[in-house]
Parts: structure tokens; C-alpha cells; sequence
């Protein structure tokens, strides 16, 4: 009697829940399906953030080349800038037969290189020699998005010009092809060698991109083969009217090494300590976004090309290296005072 009362209560109750269930199964049935959808979209979420925290980014060679054809690509976009790039040294330099060979040089492109976010030393010598005024300028610095050093070689056989209320003094002509000379720089930063230069040219560059510097982090060691004695007695002279003393300058034969650390020279005048804060802040912001864009990368042609892609502007900014057509902009106004014809390789 007590089974049979068991088994009633147990079958009642079955029937109970039976009953109930069948009176709400499409309700349950409707939050089954939502719980499964909401399972099923937590989990595929879960495993697309395991594999990306795995994912390694592939190199963009993969995607659009080789390290080749990225090179000749960058070396095209470069030339119209003067410019090309050494993937050895990691490194910008000037070409030979680039635009700038026909502007010359004169005191106001360096005073137009700071506004134009160029914090740099400057270090003109000028001498004469062989009937000609001479000028071998140093320079070293952050050129915007790039640490960089230079050595310019220029001459003129013509007067001082005057252009009232703009400027006085003397306008060089870029060096012919057989006046260049021999030499070489290396570029250091707190001692450390960010590259070496070398060849016989009319202005020897390089321009590091992403490296943020001051000035005085730099020094420059220059080897400059001159054409003589007399051409070296000339030169040595300058040097040491500017300022510089025995221990920063030696001579051996026809070669003179100087060490450019601490300018001796006057700086631009528009160089001033509002200019550099403002000018430097603006540069490593800049090298900053280059880093954070390309931090998947190792190579520099990938890391350009990712730029390329994802920053147009800045690409094009990256193109605009070394010293851009705005330094040079008093050329045009310059140009209609020169008494004497140019005497550079690009006549």
C-alpha cells in the first residue's frame, strides 16, 4: 500500500511538471536559444582574442614584395627629394646630382632652418684660396623626423651682394664636379657611432629616420683631402679663426680631421630658445608616431611601407628629407643680384 502511494506521488508529480513544461515549452524553448547564441558568440570571441594575442604580424614584404622592389620603389619616391636610402646603414643621404646643387649657399638658409623645424649646428669656415672665397660648412642636428649630419663644399669669384633689408654678404656656387674633394664623416651620438659617411662629393649627408637628438648629444669627426698645402694652410687658418684650438684639429699631408662637437661659429639668430623647445617637441611627437606606427616592424622598407598605407602625410613627410625647397626660398630673390654666372656642376 505504502509502494503504491509512492508511486502515485512520484507519477503525479511527473505528470505535474509534464504538464507544466508543455504549457511554457516555447518560452523555454525560446531561452534555450538564447543562451546557446549568447554561448556561442562569448566562446568565438574568446578564441578570436587567444589567436590574436598569438598572431605574429606578418612582414609587409609578403603582402607587396620583396625588400628589393620595396628599395627601388622608396629610391623612386625619394629621388625628386634629392635623396636616397642606404638599407646597409639604415640611412638617407644626398644625391649628387640633386636640385640643391642649384641654390648654392648662403647665411640665410641657415637662418631659415630652425623655423622650418631643422634644430641644427651650423659651422661655416670661409677662406680664400686659388682666387676663389671659399666655404666648407659643417652641420649637425635633428632635422625633423631625422638626426643627421652634414659637410658642404662651396666657391664664388664674384662680389658680396647687397640686398637691402634682406641681406649682405656673400653668395657661394656649389662646387664643379672635378672641385669636389675627398671626405668623410662619422656622426656620433653620447659617444655611441649612429653611422659613417664617405666619397667625393660637393655635400656629404646622412640623416638617420626616427632618431630624436639635441645638438649637443652629437659630435662629428670630419676628414676633409684638400688639394695642397696651400689650400690646407688657408683652411687651418679659418679654423682657427673661428675658434677651434690644436687639440680639435689635426694635419697630415693633404688631410685635415676635425672634431665638430661644441660650435664655434655665431648661430642663426632665429635659433632661439623658444624656437628649439617649440621646433623639438614638434619633432619628437613626430618620431614618436613613426614609432608607435611601425612598432610591429623590424625592417625599415616594411616599416615605410606600413607608413605608406596607414599615414599618406607622414609618408610624404618622411620623403621631405634633409633640408626641404623652403630653406632655399631666398634663392629666387637672390638669384636677380648675382653679378657672375654660377659656377657648379649643374650650369
Amino acid at each position: 500500500m505504502l509502494f503504491n502511494l509512492e508511486m502515485y506521488y512520484v507519477m503525479s508529480t511527473g505528470l505535474a511538471v509534464w504538464a507544466f513544461l508543455s504549457q511554457y515549452k516555447l518560452i523555454f524553448l525560446l531561452i534555450g536559444l538564447i543562451l546557446f547564441f549568447l554561448f556561442a558568440i562569448l566562446f568565438r570571441k574568446s578564441r578570436k582574442k587567444r589567436k590574436q594575442s598569438q598572431q605574429v604580424i606578418p612582414p609587409v614584404t609578403e603582402i607587396i614584395g620583396s625588400d628589393q622592389e620595396l628599395l627601388d620603389k622608396l629610391n623612386k619616391d625619394l629621388a625628386p627629394f634629392g635623396f636616397k636610402y642606404d638599407p646597409y646603414q639604415d640611412i638617407f643621404y644626398s644625391l649628387m646630382y640633386s636640385w640643391q646643387r642649384d641654390y648654392g649657399y648662403c647665411r640665410l638658409y641657415d637662418e631659415a632652418a630652425a623655423p622650418l623645424s631643422m634644430i641644427i649646428d651650423c659651422e661655416p669656415i670661409r677662406f680664400q684660396y686659388d682666387g676663389k672665397k671659399w666655404l666648407i660648412e659643417f652641420w649637425k642636428g635633428q632635422y625633423g623626423m631625422t638626426t643627421g649630419g652634414e659637410v658642404g663644399i662651396y666657391y664664388t669669384t664674384g662680389p658680396d651682394i647687397n640686398i637691402p633689408g634682406l641681406f649682405h654678404g656673400t653668395f657661394y656656387f656649389c662646387v664643379k664636379d672635378e672641385h669636389r674633394i675627398n671626405m668623410s664623416f662619422a656622426l656620433r651620438k653620447n659617444g655611441n657611432l649612429l653611422f659613417t659617411r664617405q666619397g667625393y662629393h660637393w655635400w656629404l649627408t646622412g640623416f638617420k629616420l626616427g632618431e630624436f637628438s639635441d645638438p649637443e648629444e652629437l659630435t662629428m669627426d670630419i676628414m676633409l683631402e684638400l688639394y695642397d698645402k696651400q689650400m690646407v694652410k688657408a683652411f687651418t687658418e679659418a679654423l682657427k679663426k673661428v675658434g677651434y684650438r690644436e687639440n680639435e684639429y689635426v694635419v697630415h699631408g693633404n688631410r685635415v680631421y676635425v672634431h665638430f662637437g661644441k660650435p664655434h661659429s655665431p648661430q642663426p639668430i632665429t635659433r632661439t630658445a623658444f624656437t628649439e623647445y617649440i621646433m623639438q617637441r614638434n619633432n619628437a611627437t613626430y618620431c614618436n608616431a613613426y614609432a608607435r606606427l611601425t612598432q610591429g616592424y623590424t625592417n625599415t622598407l616594411d616599416k615605410l611601407a606600413a607608413v605608406e598605407k596607414n599615414s599618406p602625410g607622414l609618408y610624404n613627410q618622411i620623403l621631405n628629407v634633409g633640408k626641404p625647397k623652403g630653406v632655399f626660398g631666398a634663392f629666387n630673390t637672390i638669384r636677380n643680384f648675382l653679378k657672375d654666372p654660377p659656377i657648379s656642376g649643374e650650369e
